[in-house]
């Protein structure tokens, strides 16, 4: 098993992997940042029109940066499986294989970096709406900028796989 920022890993693909890391410690600076400034009770929950509809603790914001790692957790081991048990939308030959599983690896690191980007920015509007209460607006935003980004970097990546062939 290779290491995120590993020697070994493409250049493109560690770049992907630091931002990611940066970004999943980010959300605990964000937390620690934020966490003297908010009410013991906050909004944990809202609705598509942006007000809240469930309430609790603080400490509930912890559970971003952990559900982050356990998502980044699953892209990672998803790029330790083998080659040979990829559903590539291309056959896999020993002429391409390394192409392949370099775009597919990248494709990977991709959707965790527009994830963690997701959680992020869901956080930093969470912690900005708790500590200022007047604060509200449409969190549909942050969902439709999940769906478009990864949806394109999926075409994207497919469509590189064809090339790549």
């Amino acid at each position: 098993m290779k290491s995120l920022l590993s020697n070994t890993v493409p250049p493109v693909e560690r770049l992907l992997n630091g931002l990611t890391l940066l970004l999943l410690v980010g959300q605990v600076a964000l937390i620690i940042g934020y966490y003297a400034q908010l009410p013991e009770t906050i909004p944990v929950h809202f609705g598509l029109e942006g007000k809240p509809d469930r309430w609790g603790g603080r400490g509930n914001l912890v559970v971003v940066p952990i559900i982050s790692a356990f998502i980044g957790s699953l892209f990672w081991g998803v790029r330790q499986i083998p080659a040979d048990f990829y559903n590539l939308p291309t056959a896999l030959t020993p002429e391409n294989r390394e192409r392949q599983v370099r775009n597919t690896h990248e494709m990977l690191a991709m959707l965790t970096l527009v994830t963690m980007i997701f959680m992020v920015w869901t956080l930093w509007d969470w912690a900005r709406s708790a500590a200022n209460a007047e604060l509200v607006r449409s969190k549909i935003a942050p969902i439709i900028f999940m769906g478009v980004s990864m949806l394109a970097t999926t075409v994207y990546y497919v469509r590189r796989a064809y090339v790549l062939r």
